[in-house]
């Protein structure tokens, strides 16, 4: 877990973020990840961007529940090695879009690679996560909102 933070910092230094933007983001991305891998569903929830915790409690408890059930099938991948694709800007927003290696943790075998959004809407102060189906989901975010395609 050392060197893969090690690694992000070293890839975060050499995007279009500046010293506070690395650091917030490192801090937040390493807090969302340890929290989804270690099942720590307040933090979890927390760490995820407010679009899609409110769209999934709109849907009702049922369907809340099974997104954020960190025991599911869907979440039980853990998530490792983060490199950065893409970052876009636009004003105070920043969208930095990453690939995880996914270990399914049934057989610790490769489960791919996982894309997870990090989104700031304060000019990187705060950051908030979103996978890849709910950043492209319209009910969710907008596709005129979204700064990567």
């Amino acid at each position: 877990m050392k060197y893969a933070r090690f690694f992000l910092l070293i890839l975060l230094g050499s995007c279009a973020l500046n010293g506070d933007q690395e650091s917030t983001l490192n801090n937040a991305v390493t807090s969302y990840i340890d929290a989804r891998n270690n099942g720590i569903l307040m933090s979890y929830v927390a760490f995820t961007h407010p679009n899609t915790v409110a769209y999934y409690k709109n849907q009702g408890d049922s369907l809340f529940v099974a997104k954020f059930d960190l025991a599911s099938e869907e979440n039980s991948v853990y998530l490792q090695d983060g490199n950065i694709k893409e970052i876009q800007s636009a004003g105070n927003v920043i969208h930095v879009k990453y690939a995880f290696l996914g270990i399914d943790e049934d057989d610790n075998q490769s489960a791919g690679e996982i894309t997870i959004y990090a989104i700031s809407n304060d000019d990187g102060a705060s950051w908030y996560f979103m996978d890849a189906s709910d950043y492209e989901n319209e009910k969710i975010l907008k596709s005129s909102d979204r700064l990567i395609n």
